[in-house]
């Protein structure tokens, strides 16, 4: 490693983000006044200047993109200018940016007629580059081994085309957009192994494509997914943003994850066990809402389970009761100093039943019990069958996914739950 700069107490220090997905859609809910709507459309936008900004305020030597920058089927110019202001932002800055090119922004789908900085490097689609960042005094300071995607669909697998680390390169990073072991929820683009990556003896690994942030090996190497910086429904919970690498003098990496999303959707489960007041339960669920909008400090969308035996769960489930409180969620909506958008609210409560008495019961009710059980142990093909052109119709399938085993059990359990609450009148 080369001796630090000046009385630096690093040797580098470097972020890397990845999937801005810039201009994309985020899902908008209702009853949002049309502030809010707009904050939220723009969100992913004030994730990139949040990134920028650290870039600046942090005063690192280098910003990594992993790619997926925008959504190439947008052919969103806005984006692409808006990319640009914060590429600009830090050459003004002296920080130089280094970016591969995913499946969602490959090479030809950028415009060739916006022309990148100065300071930025865009790596080629034909072969992984090697480029060596030096500091002012043009000392090396890091190898950036990137490749960049060609066309969306890239299904071969590029590590294996990565050259293995040259003794004579400093703190060593590969940058690139992948699919690492076959990860659930995302395609299969540039398919490659831990071992694949490994092989190469880099330092550092700077993935994109996974949107979950998600660290693959914590050292020798880091292999990390940043995540996408700003949620954008349901899907994309939790905390979202980049990493804040440093690298000491006597090699000590440090990998810090800084917030960057301006809006965070997350699920809150809500135990309603004992609840016999519906004013009480409603004022219940604006307190804690409440309370999480002032901890995250962000707004907050969010989706509500309510869960827990209650006597109010026949109010909830048959007489309109979550449809009721959706509708008031929206005429008032609960938050503090920052919103709580509800995207919806889901009952999962269960009325106040010995179950395990009903399921010795030799009646309907029994029948119900037993039917459940044995749906959720046994083989679900033929049931899937059942209820899958209800997540195929051309309607659904922009909204739904196929629900997983977790969520099919979860389904079946409801349904026994509704059923009981129906037939028993919530009594044994």
């Amino acid at each position: 490693m080369p001796s630090p700069p000046g009385n630096s107490p690093h040797t580098l220090r470097f972020v890397h983000t990845a999937d801005l997905h810039l201009g994309s859609r985020v899902m908008s809910l209702p009853g949002m006044d049309e502030e809010d709507t707009t904050a939220l459309a723009n969100a992913t936008y004030g994730a990139w200047r949040n990134i920028v900004d650290l870039c600046i305020g942090e005063e690192v030597d280098f910003l990594l993109v992993a790619g997926d920058t925008y959504d190439s089927a947008d052919r969103n110019i806005r984006a692409q200018l808006q990319f640009i202001e914060g590429l600009r932002r830090l050459d003004e800055n002296g920080i130089a940016a280094y970016v591969v090119r995913g499946n969602h922004d490959p090479d030809d789908a950028w415009s060739e007629s916006i022309a990148m900085p100065e300071n930025t490097t865009i790596f080629s689609s034909s072969e992984p580059e090697v480029v060596i960042h030096r500091d002012p005094d043009g000392r090396p300071l890091a190898a950036i081994v990137g490749m960049s995607f060609a066309t969306v669909h890239i299904y071969d697998n590029l590590a294996e085309q990565f050259p293995g680390q040259e003794d004579e390169w400093p703190f060593t990073i590969g940058l690139l957009h992948c699919s690492v072991g076959g990860t659930v929820g995302h395609e299969p683009y540039a398919p490659c192994s831990i071992q694949d990556l490994r092989r190469c003896g880099y330092d550092y690994w700077a993935l994109g494509h996974i949107h979950r942030p998600t660290i693959l090996s914590a050292g020798n190497p880091q292999i990390i997914y940043a995540g996408n910086p700003q949620g954008r429904d349901m899907g994309e919970t939790g905390e979202r943003g980049c990493r804040l690498v440093t690298v000491d003098a006597d090699g000590t990496v440090e990998v810090e994850a800084v917030r960057t999303c301006r809006h965070l959707w997350t699920e809150i489960e809500i135990d309603l066990s004992g609840s016999v007041d519906p004013a009480a339960l409603e004022e219940k669920i604006r307190r804690r809402l409440a309370h999480i909008s002032r901890e995250e400090g962000v707004p907050v969308a969010g989706r509500i389970l309510l869960t827990g035996a209650t006597a109010l769960h026949r109010e909830l489930t048959v007489k309109g009761g979550i449809a009721a409180l959706e509708e008031r969620f929206i005429e008032d909506p609960p938050g503090d100093q920052y919103p709580f958008s509800i995207e919806r609210v889901i009952c999962r409560t269960v009325p106040v039943i010995d179950r395990d008495a009903v399921l010795a019961r030799d009646d309907i009710l029994g029948e119900i019990c037993r039917q459940t059980d044995l749906a959720v142990s046994s083989d679900k093909s033929r049931l899937r069958e059942e209820i899958l052109s209800l997540y195929q119709s051309s309607v659904a399938r922009a909204y739904t996914s196929e629900p997983d085993d977790e969520e099919f059990c979860e389904i079946i359990r409801e349904a026994e739950s509704l059923l009981l609450s129906h037939l028993s009148g919530g009594e044994e």
